[in-house]
C-alpha cells in the first residue's frame, strides 16, 4: 500500500510528464490534465485492481477506467506509463505523426490501457455504464470508474447513461465530475450554465459525494 507522500511524489512526476508532452508539441490540454493529476494518480497506484502487464480489452475480473472527456490524454497517458502499461520513453511521441498516443485516446492504435476512443464527449459515460452491466451479468465483482468534465455534462448522452446506470442499479460503477468551471469556448456558466448538477445526479437515484479532487486528505478519505 503506497503512502500519501508516494502518491504525492507521483503525482508531481505526473504533472512534469505533462508539461512536457505538450510543450513539446505545442498542443493539447494541459489545464484539465494538470487538475486531475492528483485523482488519477491515487485511482490507478492506490484504489484501482488492475494488471498492467496483462492488459485485455475485456477487462474481466479487474477494475476498468474509461476517459471520458478524452481530451484531458495527457494525463492519462502519464498514469497509463507510470503505472507500467507501456514505456514511459514513449510519451516523447505524443502527438506526433504515427504515435500511439494520439490527442485523445484511439482504440486502433492498440495502446495497452485504452479500452474505448474518447474524442467525441458524451460518450464514455454510456460504454462505462455497458460494461458495469456486463460485470453485473457475469458476477463480477470489480468496479468501473469514469472521468467526465463538467462541461461535458451538457451532453445530453451523459444523462441518458446516468438514468440508464440507476434504472439498471449499476451500484459497480463510480463516475467522477472535474468541476473546475472552465471549457474550451470559456466558463462553464457562460457556455451553458448547469446549476445545481449534485441535485440532479440526486434526482437521477445517483449516490453523491463531494471532494477536493487536489486535496490528499480528501481523495484518501473518499
Amino acid at each position: 500500500m503506497r503512502t500519501v507522500n508516494e502518491l504525492q511524489t507521483i503525482a508531481t512526476q505526473v504533472r512534469r510528464d505533462i508539461l512536457r508532452m505538450v510543450y513539446a508539441v505545442k498542443s493539447g490540454h494541459p489545464g484539465g490534465s494538470l487538475g486531475c493529476a492528483d485523482f488519477l494518480t491515487a485511482l490507478y497506484f492506490k484504489y484501482m485492481k488492475h494488471n498492467p502487464s496483462k492488459f485485455e480489452l475485456t477487462g474481466n475480473q479487474e477494475d476498468v477506467f474509461f476517459l471520458s472527456n478524452g481530451h484531458i490524454s495527457p494525463v492519462f497517458y502519464s498514469v497509463l506509463a507510470r503505472s507500467g502499461y507501456f514505456p514511459v520513453s514513449e510519451m516523447a511521441t505524443f502527438r506526433k505523426l504515427n504515435t500511439r498516443l494520439q490527442g485523445h485516446p484511439a482504440t486502433h492504435e492498440h495502446l495497452p490501457g485504452i479500452r474505448v476512443a474518447t474524442g467525441s464527449l458524451g460518450q464514455g459515460l454510456s460504454v462505462a455504464a455497458g460494461l458495469a452491466l456486463q460485470k453485473k451479468i457475469d458476477g463480477d465483482a470489480s468496479t468501473v470508474w469514469a472521468l467526465t468534465g463538467d462541461g461535458e455534462l451538457q451532453e445530453g448522452q451523459i444523462w441518458e447513461a446516468v438514468m440508464f446506470a440507476a434504472h439498471r442499479k449499476l451500484d459497480n460503477m463510480i463516475v467522477a465530475v472535474d468541476y473546475n468551471q472552465k471549457q474550451i469556448d470559456g466558463s462553464t456558466g457562460d457556455v451553458m450554465g448547469l446549476t445545481e448538477w449534485t441535485s440532479k445526479f440526486l434526482a437521477f437515484g445517483w449516490e453523491v459525494l463531494e471532494m477536493d479532487g487536489n486535496n490528499w486528505d480528501d481523495i484518501m478519505k473518499v
